[in-house]
């Protein structure tokens, strides 16, 4: 995983730097909101090609995070810092009704990212337990719920632990006048992202999800 890809951001010339030390101080620095993307063509065309559609929205949900800079940025112990690319986790639905975390690398090409995170997602599924790697900062936190079209997400956290990792859920499939809908809810750390970063956010990956 990409762990050292890494700068620290020099407090004295950022330029968010009173928003980092306001919503620092809060005990619940996390916001989120919830919306859709309209994926009807990325959609109809996995299914012509026969790929993967979770592997390839997925692909292109983190293709758009590393394109957003705030996305990537994390507070560590010495401060915010900045990676030059980030991974991902994503919870994996076991047989026996638990679930676990898969870790998969990033990579701009698709065929490349699929082989890669295809393989991570099917050993997590013939795990047991649960293997965290809370210390891994350079990912965003995936989560899954095929079987629910929700309109809103609340996340369990940790009060008093250093956490600024987006958090991202997606949910299940509709059709609606002729669209294939995705939802998407996405929790970020008030103190490094604003509405503007996830709406740019938001609209990247909807781009993404419109061409090949």
């Amino acid at each position: 995983m990409l762990t050292d890809n890494k700068y620290k951001i020099n407090l004295s010339t950022w330029k968010r730097k009173d928003h980092y030390a306001f919503f620092g101080l809060f005990e619940q620095p996390f916001w989120g909101l919830t919306t859709e993307i309209n994926c009807t063509r990325a959609y109809n065309y996995c299914k012509m090609a026969g790929v993967n559609f979770f592997l390839y929205y997925l692909h292109k949900s983190l293709h758009a995070a590393n394109s957003v800079k705030q996305f990537r940025q994390r507070i560590e112990r010495d401060g915010p810092v900045e990676y030059s690319s980030i991974s991902g986790s994503v919870t994996v639905s076991r047989t026996d009704q638990t679930f676990g975390f898969a870790y998969f690398d990033y990579h701009p090409e698709f065929k490349e990212f699929a082989a890669g995170a295809g393989e991570a997602l099917r050993q997590e599924k013939m795990n047991s337990g649960l293997r965290p790697a809370p210390a891994l900062d350079s990912i965003i936190h995936y989560s899954v719920l095929t079987g629910i079209r929700f309109t809103s997400v609340q996340h369990a956290q940790r009060l008093g632990v250093a956490d600024s990792v987006p958090k991202i859920v997606f949910g299940k499939l509709s059709e609606m006048n002729g669209r294939v809908l995705l939802p998407i809810s996405v929790h970020v750390h008030h103190g490094l992202v604003d509405g503007l970063h996830v709406d740019q956010f938001i609209q990247l990956f909807q781009e993404k999800m419109e061409v090949r």
